[in-house]
């Protein structure tokens, strides 16, 4: 594989974007939350992670909670002097429809975004969520599905989420994200109880 088409798939901005817009919503959110944060690129070589830091990147997430579902906007932004352009833009913006269904310990999720459809699973005050997602890119790519594993700290105002491309079971490169809560006050408990 050509290096500059290996560059141009290490990270999530590889994904072709489609025209995808969060559908209209009559009433307000029940719950908006703002993340800011950075994401740090990794891909697995000879078995082991290897850092990719001109890949890099600072993100922020705005998420909104309007009765069974979450509607979340992120936007990217890679500052690595070294960034070569080759996974896309440096400013790219994803959009993320997340339907919940039920409730109880084990709460499974539905997924529409711009970079693909999924499944999932979070327990039910919304903390710790599984999600896999298609991934919409070239059969040609080397991988074929985003596998995202995030921990909602709300005490802490903290998010840690790590974002992996794999090939089937294989990993080929990950993003290690952290982020900040930014709100009006502290949250004595989680604010997406039901």
């Amino acid at each position: 594989m050509s290096r500059l088409l290996l560059a141009a798939l290490l990270t999530t901005g590889c994904a072709a974007q489609k025209a995808w817009v969060p559908p209209a919503a009559s009433t307000e959110p029940e719950v908006t939350l703002l993340w800011v944060g950075r994401g740090e690129c990794e891909r697995f070589v000879d078995g082991a992670w290897v850092r990719s830091p001109q890949f890099d990147y600072d993100f922020s997430v705005e998420q909104r909670r309007l009765g069974n579902h979450w509607e979340s906007v992120k936007s990217l932004r890679r500052r690595h002097p070294d960034y070569d352009g080759s996974a896309g833009d440096r400013l790219q913006t994803w959009f993320f429809h997340l339907e919940f269904d039920g409730g109880g310990n084990a709460v499974p999720v539905r997924v529409a975004s711009s970079l693909g459809a999924g499944t999932g699973t979070t327990d039910g005050q919304f903390r710790k969520a599984s999600l896999e997602l298609a991934a919409e890119v070239s059969s040609l790519a080397p991988f074929d599905r985003y596998r995202i594993a995030q921990d909602y700290r709300y005490e802490e105002g903290r998010l840690d989420e790590v974002v992996s491309l794999d090939k089937g079971n294989t990993p080929w490169v990950r993003n290690v994200e952290h982020a900040t809560l930014f709100a009006k006050h502290a949250f004595a408990e989680p604010p997406t109880r039901r």
